[in-house]
């Protein structure tokens, strides 16, 4: 039933339908009563309020279930309880978006940017770099999160892959790795697989547990050492104790360091070894093989224990000094081992019967050189000592020294013997049930020359009764070596084994010799040195007369300048300040300058030209000026001043006045020598 017009008064009996739909103007606006809905620009509402058309409500709008519309135009929706606004299709908002107080960007960004916040709930586009990956204040991880490997490449080429089977591979590349570069003082603190590069010292170095910091590699095939030698360095050792090596007290019993030192104020090299031993709570060393270019010790050696490290310690006699050393260390975590003529072996135990702990050809070598470590658990002694031992006419001949040890006996009593074509080494504990670690050079008469970074081998040379060159070495690449030495004359039936030491300054060559081993009563060989440009070289006669075959092991080390610190270092060219009591043995000089300037709490002295003669002069604080080479321009005695304050300057002829007095007392005050 359709009503075109409803007028005067709406009787409440005129709207009971009684199931009978009522429509305005057809769909304008519709009521369903069978369905109970309303339509509102349709006549066939299929909801309980269906609207077709825009809509637009002032105020609220609640909502309870679904809400479909194709359009929604609002300025804030939002549910008024804990339950989500659902949007099942596409939403186009113009303007701003704010959620939750995070507000969205209005427009979109680049390709390849991504969304991120400035940490104040706005959000914009960022762009992803390319070139870096920074995160302030925290640890940056890169992950694949796969089985596969992660590839870094550069400029086309792959440098390097990540992967679990390799850790890193980056044997694509051609190039090189390069390693953190430091020196010696920079080291951090160690951890086992550390790997480094040393400035100081020119060499790779890498660190363990047992070893603590030691080269790696970088010897010639020729090389002699085993895997418990180092090479290090220390540089600005002043007057007050530092630690110039350290390890792990599980890492070595026993310590020798072959050395080369300098003192960097006097320009002054030695050579030393220092022997240390340790028990794990206490440490002992001891110095010998000093060969010095001056007066000064340069380095005074202790060593003790601390946190678990073993320490030498040095102290300078100047202040500023350096050192490079050649480190043999033996102890539980030695192993046995061989490199060219240098060999580490291991006694398990040594009783209180003598036994032998070293056996080698006398036919094939001459002589051995020894360093010994020994460790008796059972009293927690230890002991390290040195030895020699050559051989002639099926005669040993052995010399101990340089023992130190960590109680108040030695452990072993060493002897030599020959058995058939060997000679033994043989030992007896003082304290029964020793572990008794060597570290031997051995040498033949007949050795050929081989170079390796840090030791040589000293080919075969025949000398005699005059000065004959066995070895020689630049200054630019060594400044001090340590030699062993082996000799043999057959026609006198004379052999002797020798340590030898050489250091050059740069301006001349030094040699010490000793201990000695000879079967002879008297020293074999005598030794000299000498240097020639940058050429240092060792030279050797022989008290057995012509052909005496001469072989020798060298330990070589460079010391260069280390450079001394300008607060310890006169300046030429550079205004400084100079502290402390200054000796000089010679006369000083002044050049001719001008007055200085005014400087508070500080006078002068030096010197300007007066009549075309340099004198001396004196200038206070207030700068009043004295001249203290009391001479005029007619060389007579006169007082010179100039006062600042009454702008006056006094010339006095001292001559003339005294001559004046001598007159009036008839005295003489000038006495005058010609």
């Amino acid at each position: 039933m359709a009503i075109g017009r409803i007028s005067g008064s709406v009787l409440k009996s005129n709207l009971t339908r009684n199931g009978v739909d009522l429509a305005f103007e057809t769909s304008l606006l519709y009521l369903d009563v069978t369905n109970s809905r309303v339509g509102i620009g349709t006549s066939e509402p299929s909801t309980t309020l269906h609207v077709v058309g825009n809509t637009t409500i002032t105020g609220n709008l609640y909502l309870s279930g679904s809400f479909s519309p194709d359009t929604i135009s609002v300025n804030n929706l939002y549910s008024t309880d804990s339950t989500a606004i659902q949007i099942n299709d596409g939403v186009n908002i113009s303007g701003a978006l704010s959620s939750s107080g995070i507000k969205y960007p209005t427009s979109d960004g680049t390709n390849g940017q991504f969304i991120k916040t400035d940490g104040a709930g706005n959000l914009t586009f960022g762009t992803v770099s390319t070139n870096s990956i920074s995160q302030l204040n925290s640890n940056v991880t890169v992950t694949d999160a796969g089985t596969g490997s992660i590839t870094i490449v550069a400029d086309g080429a792959t440098v390097a892959t990540f992967d679990t089977a390799t850790g890193v591979d980056a044997s694509t590349s051609t190039k090189s790795l390069r390693l953190p570069n430091g020196a010696t003082g920079d080291r951090p603190t160690g951890a086992a697989g550390m790997v480094r590069y040393n400035s100081t010292t020119d060499t790779i170095e890498g660190y363990t547990t047992a070893g603590g910091w030691a080269q790696l590699g970088a010897t010639s095939a020729a090389a002699q050492d085993t895997s418990n030698t180092s090479v290090n360095a220390y540089t600005a050792i002043s007057t007050t104790q530092v630690t110039a090596d350290s390890f792990l007290t599980g890492a070595f019993d026993s310590a020798w360091y072959l050395a080369v030192s300098k003192d960097e104020i006097n320009t002054e090299m030695s050579t030393a070894k220092y022997s240390l031993v340790q028990n794990k709570t206490s440490a002992y060393v001891s110095t010998s093989s000093l060969t010095s270019s001056g007066t000064n010790k340069q380095i005074a050696i202790d060593a003790d224990v601390s946190g678990g490290n073993v320490r030498l310690r040095a102290t300078g006699t100047s202040v500023v000094n350096s050192v490079s050393f050649y480190r043999i260390g033996l102890g539980d975590n030695t192993t046995a081992a061989t490199s060219g003529n240098a060999s580490t072996i291991i006694n398990a135990t040594v009783t209180s019967s003598s036994s032998n702990i070293d056996t080698w050809s006398k036919l094939s070598y001459r002589g051995a050189k020894y360093f010994i470590s020994a460790k008796n658990s059972t009293t927690g002694e230890y002991s390290n000592m040195e030895c020699m031992i050559t051989h002639y006419n099926n005669t040993p001949y052995i010399q101990v020294y340089n023992n130190v040890n960590t109680g108040n006996n030695d452990l072993l009593t060493l002897d030599a013997s020959i058995s058939g074509n060997n000679v033994q080494l043989t030992a007896s504990a003082n304290q029964p049930n020793c572990r008794v670690i060597l570290y031997r050079i051995l040498l033949s008469d007949a050795e050929t020359a081989a170079a390796g970074t840090n030791t040589n081998v000293i080919g075969a040379t025949t000398v005699s009764s005059s000065d004959t060159t066995v070895d020689s070495f630049l200054t630019s690449s060594y400044t001090g070596c340590h030699y062993v030495v082996v000799a043999v004359n057959s026609t006198e039936g004379a052999a002797s084994i020798q340590e030898v030491t050489v250091v050059s300054d740069g301006a001349d060559a030094y040699v010490t010799t000793g201990p000695i081993v000879s079967s002879k009563s008297s020293d074999q060989l005598q030794f000299s040195a000498s240097l020639s440009g940058t050429t240092a070289t060792l030279k050797a006669s022989s008290t057995s007369g012509s052909s005496t075959t001469i072989n020798a092991y060298r330990v070589q080390l460079y010391r260069p300048s280390a450079g001394a610190s300008t607060a310890d270092t006169v300046l030429v060219s550079t205004t400084q300040t100079i502290s402390g009591q200054k000796t000089f043995t010679a006369p000083i000089a002044l050049t001719v300058g001008s007055d200085p300037s005014t400087v508070a709490n500080t006078a002068h002295i030096y010197a300007k030209s007066a009549a075309s003669s340099a004198e001396v002069y004196v200038r206070d604080e207030a700068g009043n000026v004295t001249k203290i080479s009391p001479h005029n321009e007619q060389g007579e005695w006169e007082y010179y001043s100039r006062n600042t304050k009454t702008g006056k300057t006094v010339r006095i002829n001292m001559e003339e006045m005294i001559r004046d007095i001598e007159k009036i007392t008839g005295k003489n005050y000038i006495k005058t020598t010609n």
